[in-house]
């Protein structure tokens, strides 16, 4: 047994900084995709703009029913359009909206692809069931199963600006 005062202190600091390393070897790959994920946020909250600065954009876009985004989906790649909806479900990780269009319907269910660049400028807080208009680029169909366990095909679209307020 170790007997001096100096002896017990200098084993209990090595401990100390090896369990420190082990801990900061483990959680390197958290620690610097934490510090890239704000780098990022804050790069992309400084590009956001405001409604009155997407105002002459705003005139490319057009309008296109659920109906006719659903049944001509490729006839309209590439195509810049505006809607406007209630959100059904969020997902701030792989960065999409569930968007239901024509009157809250969920049968009419869109896919919007996002950045946090593509809000209008200010605080950005999502909740489901709030209203939302975007303007944004018909890109593909995403293949989902339903409820009573079909097939569902539903438009994506990747959004250029976002209006989270209307």
């Amino acid at each position: 047994m170790i007997r001096n005062l100096p002896t017990r202190l200098l084993i209990m600091v090595l401990c100390l900084f090896a369990l420190l390393a082990v801990f900061l070897i483990s959680s390197k790959d958290k620690i610097s995709g934490s510090i890239m994920a704000t780098r990022i946020n804050l790069v992309d909250k400084s590009k956001q703009i405001t409604a009155a600065e997407f105002a002459n954009k705003r005139k490319d876009y057009s309008y296109v029913s659920f109906d006719n985004l659903y049944s001509n989906t490729s006839l309209y790649y590439g195509t810049k359009v505006h809607q406007k909806g209630h959100i059904k479900d969020l997902d701030m990780e792989h960065k999409y909206l569930l968007i239901a269009l024509d009157g809250n319907d969920e049968s009419k269910t869109i896919k919007l692809k996002y950045n946090l660049s593509n809000f209008e400028r200010g605080k950005v807080s999502l909740q489901e069931n709030d209203p939302i208009k975007f303007y944004g680029r018909v890109l593909t169909t995403d293949n989902y199963i339903n409820d009573k366990g079909r097939t569902v095909q539903r438009p994506v679209i990747s959004a250029d600006f976002i209006q989270s307020k209307i």
